[in-house]
């Protein structure tokens, strides 16, 4: 398969805000309030300019606004899943409409045709025609104040001299809806609390929060239905199973628990395998998780013909991902290859905060879809964009281009995964070409790296103030690396992408579509 670039689409929380929205998942808080129609309709139609202007920026994939709407924050806002379900359907109708008005615009609207003919002389020009172009079309909102020169003070924009014109790789001309699916602990109240971390100890003293890390037994029962190839009911008897609870299930967003590191991954192999990222800062079981992902599985199914792809996006807990990945074959071929999973690194190697690590992982995954190929393409979102180059590197440093995989190197950071990690390789090298997977990447424009702190309960994002941190400035080493998707996360707005898509051109003798 020969790859193509794509653009993605930036943020859609900090955008949100930015442009005056109360909350960013709004039709679950405001819709039903009396006399809130008129505002309501106002809102979505501003939704829907936010994804056109991401269309009209240069980006060929928008992912819906439906990151948060998960089973447990319907739940905390006592929605029905049927009420759910039209919020669902709602979002993807959004964005499925700006692809039919980008559509339209690209056929019919001339001014529009004119500016993605010629390309501008300077960045700066191009932004301001950019901006030009919104207006003309009535997509800016009226609190998107925008002052390029302003902007442009923010960072500092690098350009190689004597670039080398690349001519293999072209631009994806198709436009595209993904549906945006957090992790299910995304359950955001405002924009200043992250995933409910902040209220999971809220009101409790001391004392109460230390019994909250000590270690219980349950004894629960499960009764399992189960058909066998006839398709006849089998009773499977009761049984008693013992499950440990411990609050160190949810772990810190780095290390901070004073354990050692070999101490550490002693403690977790006693537990599930998979089961540790970012966790969940709510009670939750793994029914719960399960609930969750037939929930969205199901609604993606539904809205097929608006859809091209499901997108798990800042996935950081593993078991989630395989929890995922194992319920699409329950789907036929509705998911076949049109799944994209992106990933939280809160390091260089690690997923989250856990002992796995993003190449070790990434590649159990394509082992595992190597006969089903349900995914299309692996990426990092809302990541410190200074990891993503080394993050990416093992894959061109163990993976070469001509199914040479160079097994015998590999060395695991993880020392129990290498035996495993040399069999999966193996595998990969016979069953599927590795290239044939899309690599995409939507970095935070400002994040190093996320703590949190046990004993104040604080969620720290550890930011900078570097100026020259922009995506625009990484396209080439990225693309050398075999990265084909770009975009970004929390304080990417259209003219980020416009800056984006702007370089890219300039780099492919294609030109934009």
């Amino acid at each position: 398969m020969r790859k193509q670039i794509h653009t993605l689409d930036g943020g859609k929380i900090s955008e949100l805000e930015r442009l005056g929205f109360e909350t960013f998942d709004f039709l679950s808080l405001e819709e039903g309030k009396e006399g809130n129609t008129e505002k309501m309709e106002e809102m979505k139609k501003g939704l829907e300019n936010l994804h056109l202007s991401y269309f009209l920026a240069g980006s060929n994939i928008t992912c819906t606004n439906t990151f948060q709407v998960n089973l447990h924050s319907l739940r905390e806002r006592n929605i029905s899943i049927e009420r759910g379900n039209e919020i669902l359907n709602t979002y993807i109708d959004i964005a499925y409409n700006s692809v039919r008005s980008f559509r339209d615009i690209r056929r019919n609207n001339r001014s529009f045709i004119k500016w993605k003919k010629c390309r501008s002389k300077s960045v700066n020009d191009h932004l301001i025609d950019f901006q030009k172009v919104r207006t003309a079309l009535n997509v800016v909102h009226p609190n998107d104040i925008f002052n390029v020169s302003e902007y442009m003070l923010e960072f500092d924009l690098v350009d190689r001299e004597n670039r080398t014109v690349m001519e293999k790789i072209r631009r994806n001309n198709e436009y595209c809806v993904s549906f945006s699916n957090g992790p299910y602990n995304s359950a955001f109240r405002d924009f200043s609390e992250y995933s409910g971390v902040l209220q999971k100890y809220k009101g409790l003293d001391p004392s109460e929060r230390k019994k909250k890390r000590n270690v219980h037994i349950y004894d629960i029962e499960v009764n399992i239905p189960c058909k066998n190839k006839h398709d006849i009911e089998a009773n499977i008897p009761r049984c008693k199973v013992h499950l440990q609870h411990s609050s160190r299930s949810i772990i810190q967003m780095t290390p901070r628990s004073g354990m050692k590191s070999k101490e550490k991954c002693n403690w977790l192999l006693n537990w599930k395998l998979f089961n540790y990222g970012i966790e969940y800062y709510i009670d939750v079981s793994d029914m719960e998780v399960i609930s969750n992902c037939k929930f969205k599985l199901e609604c993606f199914t539904r809205n097929r013909e608006k859809l091209h792809f499901f997108s798990l996006t800042t996935s950081s807990n593993v078991r989630e991902i395989f929890t995922f990945y194992n319920f699409l074959k329950y789907y036929g071929n509705n998911f076949r290859n049109s799944v994209i999973i992106n990933i939280f690194c809160n390091d260089i190697y690690h997923i989250g905060c856990s002992i796995y690590s993003f190449f070790d992982i990434i590649c159990i995954l394509l082992y595992l879809d190597a006969h089903n190929k349900y995914i299309y393409a692996i990426g990092l979102n809302c990541v410190n964009i200074e990891y993503v180059y080394d993050i990416f590197l093992p894959f061109k440093k163990y993976l070469c281009p001509y199914k040479n995989i160079i097994v015998n190197m590999y060395r695991s950071e993880n020392q129990e995964f290498t035996s495993i990690m040399k069999t999966v390789l193996n595998d990969l090298n016979k069953n599927r070409y590795i290239y044939d997977v899309n690599f995409f990447c939507s970095p935070n424009k400002s994040l190093q790296r996320v703590t949190y702190d046990y004993n104040t309960n604080h969620v720290n994002f550890e930011t900078t103030s570097k100026r020259i941190n922009h995506v625009y400035n990484y396209l080439e080493s990225w693309i050398d690396l075999g990265i084909n998707g770009f975009g970004g996360c929390c304080y990417y707005n259209p003219y980020d992408i416009s800056l984006i898509d702007y370089k890219l051109s300039s780099i492919f003798s294609s030109g934009t579509n």
